[in-house]
């Protein structure tokens, strides 16, 4: 059986050493008025601080966004393709906290050593505004970002026998 996490990490290993569309950012390097690659030219976006947490910071991108251990959403994330979150520590998390907006459109890959929190603090209680945050899951985006064309259905014939 094939180790989609070791596939993914081996994907951007060989995008680093090429230097395609590649970037290593720190999370106060984002630019909330840049959107990472496109649907054409996907980008692998690897986080180089321990956690990162976007409070009031907009991220918007196509291909592959790599965080290490904690990844907190309060703002808006609107990401196509490939979200991991990798963990380090004896407990990595995933928090999308109310009023969090966007969506991850492909995949979230929560790859832990030992534990991994998913939690959704979208109570909307006590006056908060409750987060309008989706993942969904899309081969398409997962394709596209993995730097594969998804397959197409150029014309199509039906015989009888």
């Amino acid at each position: 059986m094939i180790n989609e996490n070791q596939a993914v990490l081996d994907y951007i290993a060989a995008r680093k050493l090429s230097n395609t569309n590649y970037y290593e950012l720190a999370s106060t390097s984002l630019n909330p008025a840049q959107t990472y690659g496109s649907r054409s030219q996907p980008v692998v976006l690897v986080i180089t601080d321990n956690s990162l947490k976007l409070l009031s910071t907009t991220l918007t991108g196509f291909g592959i966004l790599q965080v290490p251990n904690d990844f907190e959403i309060s703002s808006t994330l609107q990401w196509t393709g490939i979200v991991m979150v990798r963990s380090s520590s004896p407990l990595g998390q995933f928090v999308v906290n109310s009023g969090a907006t966007g969506y991850i459109n492909g995949a979230l890959m929560l790859q832990a050593g030992s534990q991994f929190a998913l939690t959704n603090n979208n109570t909307g209680s006590g006056g908060t505004t409750p987060a309008t945050f989706t993942i969904s899951y899309s081969c398409e985006a997962i394709d596209a970002a993995m730097g594969n064309r998804p397959l197409k259905v150029v014309s199509h014939t039906e015989t009888t026998y």
